[in-house]
């Protein structure tokens, strides 16, 4: 496409949004990069930061009283150093009890709450499980229950935090296996969390395409995304739009010149993205290509 898809008109200011599983792994992901920021001295860590009171309005961490200075805690759990656990990590940043089993092997089986190595699906699963049944929702966490000095801005959170892990492995933090490990699951994670949220926007994006598309004489062509459908839910596929095979037909038809299906498709998602009276294919799509930026990044690390 000649077009550079709206890359310099998307504005990156993301609120929290529905996570659903993608939300899940997101999780998983934090708290992976909650482990490498560990390895850092403790007046450099960030993650695992929240602010006490968050001004909703003036958008900024409100002040303690006493102090006089922006109210910010960080978790505190009974791993070495005082550091936290999968699950006192997400008591503190909120949605768990400390003491919750969330954490699972690749077969699916239950690991100490203390583990430290643990498979990014399968946790994930029992992650989105867990807040379906005690809170009949998922969505993701704001920047200032997590990362110190963070604001309620998700994209900006998701730079800092690929951030502390690109400085981490720049300055070989990882050093033994077990170290080493935690960049590859960060790694792993956020491919994962890339699939699922494109897998979970793709019918829209279809949907889209085909309100517009079809009435040309195009037919939308589309593509399985990961495994083709939602781990949570078999019946859920997981599609989006593939582009070159729609823009391929419509060439093949004799009807349009490559040069005007590129602008066909270019207004398609123009429309879709840039839409007043719907923001959330904005907002979806600059978390998704917040964690491409992040998943390149990653794979630098490991």
């Amino acid at each position: 496409m000649k077009a550079t898809f709206l890359a310099g008109c998307l504005l990156l200011v993301t609120k929290v949004i529905a996570g659903g599983y993608a939300g899940a792994l997101d999780r998983v992901w934090l708290y992976y990069a909650y482990l490498i920021d560990g390895l850092n001295d403790k007046d450099k860590q960030t993650i695992g930061w929240k602010c006490r009171k968050w001004d909703d309005i003036a958008e900024k961490c409100k002040l303690h009283s006493k102090t006089g200075q922006e109210w910010w805690e960080q978790c505190v759990g009974k791993l070495p150093e005082r550091r936290c656990t999968f699950s006192q990590f997400h008591n503190f940043v909120g949605g768990t009890v400390a003491t919750d089993q969330l954490l699972a092997d690749k077969d699916g089986n239950l690991l100490p709450l203390t583990a430290t190595d643990f498979d990014p699906e399968m946790t994930a699963k029992n992650v989105y499980n867990h807040f379906m049944a005690k809170q009949g929702s998922l969505k993701d966490w704001p920047g200032y229950k997590a990362v110190y000095h963070g604001i309620d801005e998700y994209v900006d959170t998701i730079d800092r935090i690929t951030k502390v892990v690109e400085k981490a492995a720049a300055e070989g933090k990882a050093t033994t296996d077990e170290t080493k490990k935690y960049f590859q699951r960060f790694a792993e994670t956020t491919a994962q969390i890339k699939t699922a949220r494109i897998g979970d926007h793709g019918p829209f994006l279809i949907t889209k395409a085909n309100d517009v598309l079809p009435k040309k004489g195009v037919t939308v062509e589309t593509e399985k995304v990961g495994t083709g459908s939602n781990p949570m839910d078999p019946n859920d596929p997981w599609e989006t739009v593939d582009w070159e095979k729609t823009a391929k037909g419509g060439v093949d038809s004799g009807k349009y010149t490559p040069s005007q299906m590129e602008d066909m498709i270019d207004e398609v998602k123009t429309e879709f993205y840039t839409d007043p009276k719907d923001t959330r294919p904005k907002m979806h799509l600059e978390v998704i290509e917040a964690f491409e930026k992040t998943e390149n990044i990653a794979r630098g690390c490991i």
